[in-house]
């Protein structure tokens, strides 16, 4: 039997099959199918040639919500809130972006007429008040509700959201409300903040929910016809969806949280990492995941991926949930080069995608991209691309490249290397987000690269950078779709808990968790194997900003265990933040809780030793402005202890690995290339 993990990435979906008893590993990829991507998902499951009596479980990440966001092609939505919060989500938190602090004619994207989710003329007001105490101060005004209820209907809203102020307190307005939307519009799909994610502070909260409603519907509709479509092929197991938390739920819960998936595909790369760096000893990971639309960095520290509890998708667009922390950019093997105003070369964020793609795959591209720039300097070429199965047309890169060239007054090969180094700068940047600038030093930590593109760039980021080393997984440019194959059942569920530690009634934490460990107990289908894990977010008194995931003690919270949950808070403010105030009281936000169920994938099998590293062939590239005699080793010859001493591409159908001068290459027994260098 076999778990299916299949990613759809913005230019191809990745698929991989493992063997539940063996944990072999089989993949494939295909075209990424951008005006359906269940055609692609559909597709990659046909690719593996896998019979469906075989296929025990589906494993899917998607990028359905995420591109709706981005690209503002989600629903319309309509907004019910409290009676003078009309432009919560307009004003957001009042922040500028990092990169305008000092532009005097900056405007806002999210909130302002140019993207919003949901416009001004359709978030509307009612009358009715709950205070932060959880007591109703104003009742809600039903008849004005049916009233806003009904002139959204008239809009032709496709789904309403309910936010109203203090609802994390006491939510039964909200709960009100989605039952006069239901009487008044049966089927229009609603939700509420506090439903999708009850934390206090609105914006966040507001944000959230919004969002959530705004890429409803959409997941929805394309999580049905992909179980659809996977019935009718003969599969009638379930399929399971990748949350952005790194762990999975099936489709049939996932659909009704949204939100929870925004992140799914990067996620998978996460979480393969973690399980490759555990492999091979490595605790330490800067995880960088190349694809061809994006580039996705990531930390795994002492053998934990990072979580977050504010996902920011872009500038004020809030997830207030717990994911993994995924820094992304909009640079990848598909990045449309270009010239800017004053002359300066750029890369992306645009990317030519799936449909018609880089020049060099023939399908009528014609822009200039990374992939096209790594066809002129001969690093990619047709034996390297995809096995020599596929298209991969070199001349049609050149033509691409050259006017480009000529706008900048260089040669093609120059202008190839001039994009390659842009985009290149632009990663180590990325990484450097996640890394140098949250305080950690990655001299500390090794470069895990995968992605299609990611082998081909790791090892300089990874120089640039400072890392010890850089690892290569045995199928980088399929990880993210074998991260979903190894993902555990996850729930995260949390509950506001907005009371100074010292002053919260007996037991009311206990309780607390309780109901929160019950309700993702059902969430999961009350297994027996549900391993379940409390956390506590909480400020000190006076701070505006929450340090999340503080752990919380086994088992009854007496006084000895809120010594040690104190104990714990400033542990971990320290670690987060880099100092603790012991004397200062703290204020207890939310209390979460993490379910798992391990689903148990295996590792494949080790290595045999040896190989030969003999080269197959030479490949002239243009590096460091001269044309170069490189040679070609075949990645399946190698076994374990095998080395290789750049300059050497080393490849694999779907990634090429560039190794320069003075970089070597150790193959360890569970397949990963780790690249270490001397002095140059």
């Amino acid at each position: 039997m076999y778990r299916i993990g299949i990613d759809v990435g913005g230019t191809f979906t990745d698929c991989v099959a493992v063997d539940e008893d063996t944990g072999e590993v089989r993949t494939c990829k295909v075209p990424t199918t951008p005006a359906d991507q269940s055609d692609g998902f559909v597709a990659g499951v046909e690719a593996l040639g896998i019979p469906m009596d075989q296929i025990s479980l589906v494993l899917h990440g998607c990028t359905v919500g995420l591109n709706a966001v981005l690209t503002r092609t989600g629903c319309r939505i309509g907004v019910v809130t409290t009676e003078g919060f009309r432009d919560v989500l307009a004003m957001g938190r009042g922040q500028r972006p990092g990169s305008d602090q000092f532009n005097p004619r900056w405007q806002r994207e999210f909130g302002d007429a140019r993207r919003p989710f949901a416009p001004r003329h359709l978030r509307r007001t009612v009358a009715g008040r709950i205070d932060r105490d959880g007591r109703e101060v104003v009742p809600l005004d039903e008849a004005g509700l049916e009233r806003e209820v009904r002139f959204l209907v008239e809009q032709g809203v496709e789904a309403i959201v309910v936010c109203f102020v203090n609802a994390y307190a006491d939510d039964k307005h909200e709960r009100q409300a989605a039952r006069i939307v239901a009487d008044v519009a049966p089927g229009l799909p609603c939700w509420t903040s506090t439903a999708v994610h009850p934390c206090f502070k609105e914006y966040p909260r507001f944000s959230t929910a919004a969002v959530n409603t705004y890429v409803g519907p959409l997941v929805q509709r394309y999580l049905d016809r992909a179980q659809r479509r996977l019935a009718a092929m003969g599969y009638d197991g379930p399929l399971m969806l990748m949350q952005s938390n790194g762990g999975v739920l099936p489709a049939t819960t996932a659909r009704d949280r949204p939100a929870y998936t925004l992140q799914s595909g990067p996620s998978g790369g996460v979480i393969s990492s973690q399980r490759g760096g555990g492999r091979i000893d490595m605790g330490n990971l800067i995880t960088l995941d190349i694809g061809g639309t994006s580039a996705d960095c990531a930390i795994v520290a002492d053998g934990t991926p990072v979580v977050t509890t504010e996902l920011e998708l872009e500038h004020d667009v809030v997830i207030a949930l717990p994911a993994l922390d995924v820094h992304s950019i909009g640079t990848g093997g598909g990045s449309v080069a270009w010239v800017d105003a004053r002359g300066a070369l750029r890369v992306g964020p645009h990317s030519a995608g799936a449909d018609p793609g880089p020049a060099c795959y023939g399908r009528g591209g014609t822009d200039a991209t990374v992939t096209d720039a790594l066809a002129v300097l001969g690093v990619l070429g047709p034996a390297q691309f995809m096995g020599g199965a596929a298209t991969f047309d070199t001349d049609a890169a050149e033509a691409a490249v050259a006017p480009l060239g000529e706008k900048l007054g260089l040669d093609a090969p120059a202008a190839a290397q001039g994009i390659v180094d842009v985009a290149t700068a632009a990663m180590v940047e990325a990484a450097r987000e996640v890394s140098v600038y949250n305080g950690v030093d990655p001299r500390r930590f090794a470069l895990y690269a995968y992605g299609s593109a990611g082998p081909v760039f790791a090892a300089r980021i990874g120089r640039a950078l400072g890392c010890e080393s850089v690892i290569v997984p045995p199928q980088p440019g399929e990880e993210s779709a074998y991260g979903l194959a190894l993902a555990d059942l996850r729930c995260d569920v949390g509950e506001p808990v907005v009371k100074e530690l010292g002053s919260l009634p007996a037991g009311a934490l206990d309780d607390a968790y309780a109901r929160l460990s019950a309700d993702a107990r059902r969430t999961l289908g009350e297994r027996a194997e549900v391993e379940v894990t409390r956390w506590l977010d909480g400020r000190y008194q006076g701070q505006t900003w929450e340090t999340p995931g503080v752990p919380v003690p086994e088992g009854d919270l007496d006084a000895p265990a809120m010594a040690r949950l104190r104990t714990n808070f400033d542990d971990t403010h320290r670690r987060t933040w880099g100092y603790a105030v012991a004397h200062a009281d703290v204020k207890a936000t939310m209390a979460r809780v993490t379910a798992t169920v391990a689903l148990g994938t295996p590792d494949p099998p080790d290595l045999g030793v040896g190989g030969g590293t003999e080269a197959t062939g030479t490949a002239r590239i243009f590096r460091d402005g001269a044309w170069r005699d490189t040679p070609i080793v075949d990645r399946s010859t190698l076994g374990a202890g095998a080395r290789v001493t750049g300059p050497a591409l080393v490849v694999q159908p779907t990634a090429t690995t560039v190794l320069d001068d003075g970089e070597t290459a150790e193959v360890r027994p569970s397949g990963h290339l780790v690249i270490t260098w001397g002095q140059r």
